[in-house]
């Protein structure tokens, strides 16, 4: 629901944003509300993850070396894929 001018209230349904509409509506929402808090911790922590691993793979020299570092990412990756889908009760 939504306030109009005029003082009436507008239903306007669920909307779908992407990730980086959802980091921009988090990061200029007030912060002492808990929710807001956790969403601005979780962005903080998923962009500080994100530099390390580009620091790390941006050292290598050899594609090989790069291509290994990815192959051991996605490995980490699916795993947790699928324990989380094990946990949703996935067979």
């Amino acid at each position: 629901m939504i306030d109009l001018p005029n003082g009436a209230r507008r239903d306007i349904g669920d909307l779908q944003l992407s990730r980086y509409a959802c980091y921009l509506v988090i990061q200029n929402a007030y912060t002492t509300k808990e929710v807001v808090a956790l969403e601005q911790t979780y962005f903080a922590i998923l962009t500080r993850k994100q530099k390390i691993i580009e620091y790390e793979f941006n050292k290598l020299i050899t594609e090989v070396e790069k291509r290994m570092f990815l192959r051991r990412e996605m490995v980490e990756h699916n795993k947790k894929l699928a324990d989380a889908a094990k946990d949703a009760g996935v067979i």
